[in-house]
């Protein structure tokens, strides 16, 4: 076994992961959101701590919230060459709040890390991420709350795009040509396999250029879909500044 560093350890708190277990915390099994009854039932409960009324929306902001698990996985895979235990199985989703929003954090019941030795062992990892995991949470929450899984890989996506091309995480200059390399193997529709029963790669579809958009400073990927933000308690103060319904693209 090849554990986490501290250093490593700090970076995967700053995004919600819990190293130790706290008896305060009040935990939910990520391997019962599996069962379509029970993650309705579970979004149901907490439509007021969402802010929402709507099933739909409760939704979509739960994968919003959820889908750190497949950036932080990429990360520690892509930066470290390090593999954890994201199974639903060591997995269990923690109540959170933060300025306002409701934010699940993480715990694994089983922490080790081991080390990739192989370009295949780094494919079976995604797979498992992305096929054996997501994507059944997708089907899950589709057939619980008929939410569209557009949404739902979009919300996934953007948090993908944000591991790779968020230069703060490349801890070595010369990690680079690998991290793109990895990056465009995850777009690839060659590996759609990887998601689950898709013919074309389901975050592929979301990538496309930034633009100027009025009111910001910086380029920015609009989002082809809206995650339902702004239709939560006073959405608007919620609202991604990659909304489609609201960005207007400056034209040059």
């Amino acid at each position: 076994m090849n554990a986490l560093t501290p250093e490593q350890w700090d970076t995967l708190m700053k995004y919600r992961f819990h190293k130790e277990w706290d008896p305060a915390f009040k935990g939910q099994e990520a391997s019962s959101f599996l069962a379509a009854d029970e993650l309705k039932d579970f979004l149901s409960d907490r439509l007021g701590s969402i802010g929402t009324n709507e099933i739909k929306v409760a939704a979509s902001l739960f994968m919003k919230r959820y889908a750190f698990v497949a950036a932080l996985g990429l990360m520690t895979m892509t930066f470290w060459n390090k593999k954890i235990d994201l199974s639903p199985d060591n997995l269990i989703l923690i109540e959170g709040e933060k300025n306002g929003l409701w934010m699940p954090e993480f715990y694994l019941k089983n922490e080790q890390a081991t080390e990739f030795t192989s370009h295949g062992e780094k494919e079976t990892f995604v797979r498992s991420i992305f096929r054996d995991h997501l994507d059944q949470m997708i089907q899950s929450l589709r057939k619980a709350t008929k939410v569209s899984n557009l949404i739902l890989w979009e919300n996934i996506a953007v948090y993908v795009f944000w591991i790779y091309e968020n230069d703060d995480f490349l801890i070595k200059e010369e990690m680079r040509g690998d991290r793109d390399e990895q990056f465009r193997q995850l777009l690839s529709d060659e590996n759609s396999h990887w998601y689950g029963r898709y013919h074309k790669n389901p975050l592929a579809r979301y990538y496309s250029s930034k633009v100027n958009v009025e009111g910001l400073n910086e380029k920015v990927r609009v989002r082809k879909t809206c995650c339902f933000s702004n239709r939560l308690e006073n959405g608007d103060r919620y609202r991604c500044k990659t909304c489609p319904q609201s960005c207007r693209v400056e034209r040059t």
